[in-house]
């Protein structure tokens, strides 16, 4: 077992969650080794780049709003600004990576990660990994980590994708991968523009009954190259720019412009059959002009040395190194030093993980983290039980430090959560496969910041630390396949989130208190088809409004001509549903979108 995931650590190779292997399903996220699924007591989701193609997913949000324990709210649509609530918490409590490196946007109030950056087309998997991960990755880490991991290729190929549908919507994508003797050359290209429909209906005061659309064209390279028999040299190099339309009380037919830059570079090196270290180097830099420039850079550096003691039971470590830079419009820096230790074993079946992690700000100071969980197999009756315990912390953003009602005195927000779970498997019999888990979590999170409109920073208040919440709920995932062409999946997640602001608690905003998809897949030689149902329940948005519940339907069939040639169809909202995400925010209506992919 050492030695396979020795060489897993170095290659970043993880197996498709549905392909037929030997090898078990790996993550990355959950230890920062490459350690198999069922040996971490995590709370973890994978999505394959398969399960995105199956699914008809163009945007990270059609994929996340899908996963178990998350919802997403919309302040219109695509391009429009997006949340998502993990576990019942916000966006800005969730740290998003690209192959190991943070990307957010330091010059937003909260700095967040800007969803509509991301980009599927050169996306080998997604990991979702959910609970406070503080003692793994620092800062932001509050309810979870989303890792979206790069293809690294195996053959060469090309490819080239043609999609087109309501709302004038059109996307072009190529794909060129070239395998090398040593390494591998990849090259994606994106174009993508759409009309769109008005962000706002007639509730907003911002309501304009224009269309707001969403354009933009992205170029991206990633390499892979092997030095030596021990060393790999991986890569990305990203750039994206576009432009999005959007509703305003002081602007008619208001536009922002934007563009996006990052690049990293990881080497790994097998030092012996023993020991592996990682370098990583990462930087991502976002500008959003509304007039004036507003620009955020994220420079990430990290040292990780990984030892295996034994077979069953490693060691790792390091150093990591993220310095935040903003313009607001005026510039503003601040860094992150971090030292952490781990440890994760096997004893008895019985799998163990502990972290430890010492954070210093260069602002409001030291932070100490950590981190157990466990998981335990009983092998003669398929059933895993696990559960995982840490704490975590969010650093005051740059703009509420230094922005307009900023405050220097902000201190950490702090977290501790836990997650218990257990996970029954049915052995293949006949051709069935069935699979049920149950998870149950809870987070506290105290010194939140916030605006407060009392405190005189300025005429109109300014950020403070003053409120605490609670989040607690049940997350159920089902997955059966009772025959080789037929499989059922679904999940529902119960969500019960509230906040103190130091007087009296009240109900988050725009958390259902269930939510649940189920769906199912069918295909039969050259045809592929899905369709899957999403439903939320009543919300109550931050004005107090009520937000209805709702159910969607949607379906995606494809049609193989050849090796070569693909054809396929996917239906949005088929009942044209009209629902909510925000007050006085529209979504999509009914509509049909077509492709063709061709293989080379």
């Amino acid at each position: 077992m050492r030695r396979f995931l020795t060489v897993a650590t170095l290659l970043a190779i993880a197996t498709p969650a549905f392909a037929q292997s030997s090898e078990p399903e790996v993550t990355v996220t959950a230890t920062k080794v490459s350690v198999p699924v069922e040996n971490v007591g995590d709370d973890v989701d994978i999505i394959t780049q398969e399960q995105i193609k199956e699914m008809g997913f163009t945007s990270i949000t059609d994929v996340l709003k899908y996963v178990a324990g998350i919802v997403i709210s919309s302040n219109g649509g695509p391009g429009q600004t997006t949340s998502l609530y993990m576990l019942g918490l916000p966006t800005k409590h969730v740290l998003l990576m690209v192959d190991g490196v943070p990307v957010y946007d330091p010059s937003t109030p909260d700095a967040q990660p800007n969803l509509s950056y991301i980009d599927l087309s050169n996306v080998e998997r997604i990991e979702v990994l959910k609970g406070s991960q503080g003692a793994l990755y620092g800062s932001d880490a509050v309810a979870g980590v989303i890792n979206i991991i790069t293809k690294k290729p195996k053959s060469s190929t090309f490819s080239l994708n043609f999609e087109g549908g309501k709302y004038k919507t059109f996307k072009e994508n190529i794909y060129s991968a070239l395998k090398l003797k040593n390494g591998f050359l990849v090259f994606t290209g994106e174009g993508f523009k759409t009309n769109g429909f008005s962000a706002t209906n007639r509730k907003s005061r911002n309501y304009e009954p224009d269309n707001d659309g969403y354009r933009y064209k992205t170029g991206w390279f990633s390499f892979g190259w092997d030095p030596t028999s021990r060393v790999r040299m991986t890569g990305n190099v990203k750039v994206k720019g576009g432009s999005v339309d959007y509703d305003s009380s002081f602007v008619k037919n208001a536009k922002t412009s934007f563009n996006q830059f990052f690049a990293n570079l990881k080497v790994d090196t097998l030092v012996t059959d023993k020991l592996t270290v990682s370098t990583l180097l990462g930087n991502n830099r976002e500008l959003r002009n509304y007039g004036s420039d507003f620009v955020g850079i994220v420079r990430y550096f990290s040292l990780q040395p990984v030892y295996y003691l034994t077979d069953n039971l490693f060691i790792t470590g390091g150093a990591n190194y993220r310095q935040e830079k903003a313009e607001i419009p005026s510039r503003h820096s601040v860094n992150l030093k971090s030292l952490f230790l781990e440890a994760h074993g096997e004893y008895y079946g019985l799998y163990l993980t502990g972290a430890v992690r010492r954070d210093f700000h260069s602002t409001f100071g030291d932070k100490t983290t950590y981190k157990v969980s466990a998981a335990y197999g009983i092998e003669k009756t398929g059933t895993t039980l696990k559960g995982e315990y840490g704490t975590g912390f969010r650093a005051p953003s740059i703009y509420q430090l230094y922005g307009y009602g900023g405050n220097e005195n902000l201190k950490a927000e702090t977290s501790e959560g836990w997650i218990v779970g257990v996970k029954q498997s049915v052995p293949e019999i006949y051709g069935v496969k069935a699979s049920l888990e149950v998870d149950y979590f809870k987070n506290h999170v105290w010194n939140i910041i916030d605006w407060d409109y009392t405190f005189p920073i300025t005429s109109w208040g300014g950020y403070r630390n003053y409120k605490k919440a609670i989040t607690e709920g049940t997350e159920v995932k089902l997955s059966v396949k009772p025959c080789r062409y037929f499989s059922i999946f679904g999940n529902y997640t119960h969500t019960r989130a509230k906040e103190f602001n130091g007087v009296s608690w009240s109900k988050l905003a725009r958390r259902p208190k269930f939510n649940y998809t189920i769906g199912i897949k069918s295909g039969y030689k050259n045809v592929k088809f899905s369709v899957w149902a999403l439903h939320y329940s009543d919300r109550e948005d931050s004005n107090g409004k009520t937000l209805g519940g709702f159910t969607t339907y949607n379906c995606y069939v494809s049609y193989a001509l050849n090796d070569r040639v693909n054809i396929y169809a996917k239906g949005v909202n088929l009942t044209d549903k009209d629902y909510e995400l925000a007050y006085g925010y529209n979504t999509m209506g009914r509509a049909l979108f077509v492709g063709t992919d061709f293989r080379f």
